[in-house]
């Protein structure tokens, strides 16, 4: 598995996991549990997001390398 798709899978289990948790929090008046599941969300989202920049840069420097070597 490449780098950048173990990132946006870890990021969207992350993701799935501070849900849940805030959630929980919620149903049980936890409010640091539900804190603590709105960070890992955000956490998440962010790893995804490099995952998918990595992704596009790699794309992006492939096509630089096609061209070169058309050159």
């Amino acid at each position: 598995m490449a780098e950048q798709d173990k990132d946006k899978w870890q990021g969207r289990g992350r993701q799935v996991t501070g849900d849940i948790k805030e959630r929980v929090g919620k149903l049980t008046d936890d409010e640091e549990m539900a804190e603590e599941g709105r960070a890992e969300q955000a956490k998440g989202k962010v790893q995804e997001t490099v995952g998918k920049a990595k992704e596009k840069l790699e794309d992006v420097a492939e096509d630089l390398k096609d061209k070169v070597k058309d050159r």
